[in-house]
């Protein structure tokens, strides 16, 4: 039988293995607030390259998501000969991020609704064009009922601002670039996480669970009187 001591460090132990394991497979979206800007943007460097600039910022963040070192290093610059040809690339890879292109369905509230699963997707944010314009953005996240973007355009405020800010709109937007898939992720999400959780639990809850007595049968009980009678008698 388990002592009360032996049976508390049990569970204390269960504990600090749960932590441990949550502490490894924690997303990087848990860990990693992309709203605070530690030097994402900047401006773009010429006219003509809103695309590529926005481009460069949606890598510089995941690369930070992803907890690279040199996402500081991520410019125009350091993607084009990858992403420009004449314009930016519907499909380029740098640094194992792979990048590709998609268009937005009609109508504001069709593209609203398709935005906000997209944001929800992909933290990083997306390179967002209008066409009509034409303009790009990096469409950065969707927060509290708003959409904010950093917008390469020089005649707009630097950093994170609302999209109506900026200088395209929802409206207007018709396509954008997003990461397709990113080699420097390790893959592990919250199903991944929760999984290996209840897991442990229950394990932990197993060994915690007193042992079970054994069963007295009535062929048992009989033995034990007429043992008992036995001794009366002699």
């Amino acid at each position: 039988m388990e002592t009360a001591p032996h049976h508390a460090w049990k569970k204390l132990s269960a504990l600090m293995m749960t932590l441990a394991l949550i502490l490894t497979l924690l997303p990087a979206a848990l860990a990693v607030d992309l709203n605070v800007d530690v030097g994402f943007y900047f401006k773009q460097s010429r006219g003509g390259t809103c695309t590529l600039a926005s481009a460069a910022m949606m890598l510089r963040r995941r690369a930070y998501f992803d907890g690279l070192d040199g996402w500081v290093d991520v410019t125009e610059n350091s993607i084009k000969s990858t992403a420009w040809s004449g314009g930016l690339s519907h499909s380029f890879t740098y640094n194992a991020m792979h990048v590709g292109y998609a268009t937005l369905p009609s109508g504001r509230a069709a593209k609203t609704e398709a935005l906000i699963q997209i944001l929800a997707e992909h933290p990083e944010g997306i390179v967002l064009y209008d066409r009509r314009q034409p303009h790009a953005v990096i469409l950065t996240d969707y927060t509290d009922g708003v959409f904010y973007c950093s917008d390469p355009a020089n005649g707009v405020s630097a950093g994170r601002v609302p999209l109506s800010s900026a200088s395209i709109s929802i409206s207007g937007a018709s396509c954008y670039w997003y990461i397709t898939s990113d080699a420097n992720d390790d893959g592990t999400g919250l199903e991944e996480l929760e999984a290996a959780v209840a897991a442990e639990e229950t394990e932990a809850a197993a060994e915690a669970a007193p042992a079970p007595t054994e069963e007295t049968t009535s062929s048992d009980t009989a033995s034990d009187i007429w043992s008992w009678l036995d001794g009366m008698f002699q």
